[in-house]
Formats: structure tokens, sequence, C-alpha cells
């Protein structure tokens, strides 16, 4: 059973990071049409096997790592990100799921939260001053926003009465129709955790200088890429297991309705990226300590009543 469990894992792994290849391409070409332009297209038919061309193209580069740089932490940045973004896929709420795992909820916000650490780690190590604010940026920025962001979480969890995602899922909460605020607030939340558009001052791709990953490039930065766009895949299946579900009864069903509502909500980031401006940095502290925090206290104490 422990082997099959494995090779289950791997397989989900690797069914995840496809997933993720073909949603960059899924991105791009959704600025496009948000742009009006085409967007990529090749190689081949609409562009179907782009992301493996991506893919063989970083891989087979050299990773350079610059001679100023703390050559160990360097290295291991991108892959402390790496692991502990996709270690989260553990607690994939499915409706049978291989292994059960107890108290899944906080070890989401747990592994969730320590992977600002390996953010730190990166734009530290490349000894690069770009770098370097980069993380600062990124350290200020998630743990500002991971507080309101955990908070949010537990509403849902306390209306509903349970710390298991799992069991969440099952139970068939629409906790959406009962506090549209909270899952709206939630959204917001998850743009800055998951350093999307218009809070993405952690990376600034559409600056001169690319933030914490400036340095890296080759397997590095694809591993880098790779973690930053599986975080918003699960959040996305995070938000639709805690408001959105449907059809507990009716198993295949309502897996079905939870990965295609999941796949909205990951869409939603898409549009989002490409019609809203980049925020400003002092405005997004502000809106994070005098709105969000304060409003996910409020609604915390209201699902805590209601679920008594």
């Amino acid at each position: 059973m422990m082997v099959i469990g494995g090779l289950a894992n791997v397989l989900s792994l690797v069914i995840v990071l496809l997933g993720v290849a073909y949603f960059v391409i899924i991105e791009r070409k959704g600025l496009g049409t948000v742009q009006l332009r085409q967007g990529p297209n090749k190689p081949t038919v609409a562009g179907l096997l782009l992301p493996v061309a991506d893919g063989l193209k970083l891989l087979s580069k050299e990773w350079v790592v610059p001679i100023a740089a703390n050559q160990i932490l360097f290295l291991a940045g991108p892959i402390f990100v790496f692991f502990f973004a996709y270690s989260l896929w553990l607690v994939y709420p499915v409706s049978h799921p291989m292994m059960y795992f107890k108290l899944s909820a906080l070890y989401f916000l747990c592994m969730s939260s320590v992977k600002v650490f390996g953010v730190i780690m990166c734009g530290w190590s490349s000894n690069c001053q770009y770098g370097l604010l980069g993380a600062m940026r990124a350290a200020a920025q998630s743990v500002s926003y991971e507080v309101g962001f955990s908070t949010l979480m537990l509403c849902p969890l306390l209306y509903l009465g349970s710390f298991e995602l799992y069991e969440v899922r099952m139970d068939g909460g629409i906790f959406f129709i009962s506090c549209l605020e909270v899952f709206f607030m939630w959204f917001v939340s998850a743009l800055a955790e998951t350093n999307r558009t218009p809070f993405d001052f952690v990376e600034g791709e559409s600056e001169l200088v690319s933030g914490y990953m400036v340095e890296y490039g080759a397997f590095g930065f694809t591993l880098l890429v790779l973690a930053e766009y599986g975080s918003i895949m699960f959040i996305s299946v995070l938000t639709s297991v805690l408001f959105f579900s449907v059809f507990p009864d009716f198993y295949m069903v309502g897996d079905f309705v939870v990965t295609c509502i999941a796949v909205f909500i990951s869409y939603l980031f898409i549009v989002v990226r490409g019609t809203l401006p980049r925020y400003r940095y002092d405005k997004l502290m502000e809106l994070c300590w005098k709105v969000v925090l304060p409003l996910a206290v409020a609604f915390f104490m209201i699902s805590m009543v209601v679920g008594l």
C-alpha cells in the first residue's frame, strides 16, 4: 500500500506539473486576447507543444551562478520554494483519497507561510541589490497579508465546523452564498499572497529588473515559475472547496464541479492581470492593515458566533 501511495503521489505531481505548464501558455494566450494580439502560436498547432518547447529550452541552458553569490543557498533557494509550493498538493481533498491527512487546513497554513523564507533565501544569497530589495518586498508583503489571509480562511472552516479540508469538501456547504464579502476579501488576499497583479511587487516582471529572481535562469528560473503557478492553481482549488463545495453525495460529479470552478477561478487571476494596473506599494500596505485585516477579524467573529 505504501508503494502504491507513493506511485500515486508521483503520478499526481506529474499531472500537476503538466497542468501548470499548460496554464502558463493559457495565461499568455489570454493576455494576448485581452491586449488584442495573437499570443504564442508556435510550435505546431496553435502552440499546443509550446510548454514542452519552453521547458526543454530552459532545462538545456546552463545554470550560471554569480561569483559573489552564496552558492549553496543560491542553488537551494529555488528547490526550497518549489518543495513547499508543491507539498500543498498532499492535502488535495478528493472524494476518494489514498490517505487521510489530519488537520490539513493547518498544514496548508504552515506550508504557505514557510515558503516566504525560500524567496528571502533566493534574493539574499544572490548578493545582488535588486534581488535583495525584491526579497525584502516579498517578506513585507507576504507576512502582512498572511495574517488576513489566514483569518479569512478560518471563517468558512468555523462556519462548517471542521479543520479538515476533506470534511469541508464532503459537507457540501455553499459558504459563498451566505457571505459574499468573505469570498471577495479572500480573493484579494489570494492575489497578494500569490504575488499576482495588481500586487506583483515581489517579482516586478514589468520592470527592468525582475525582483528576487533577477539572477536566476535555466533550471532555477523554471523551478520558481513552476512554484508560482502551482500555488495559484492550488489556491484556486482551495477556494473552490471552501466556498463552492456542492454535490457531496455524488462523488464524481462533485469532484468535476469543484475542478471546473477551480479552473474558472484560475482564469480570474489571468483576467485581473490583464485588466488592472499595479497598486502603489504604500497603498498595498494600507489596504492590508486598514481594510483587509479589520474586516477579516470582523468576519472571523461573525463566523465563530454562527458556527457555535
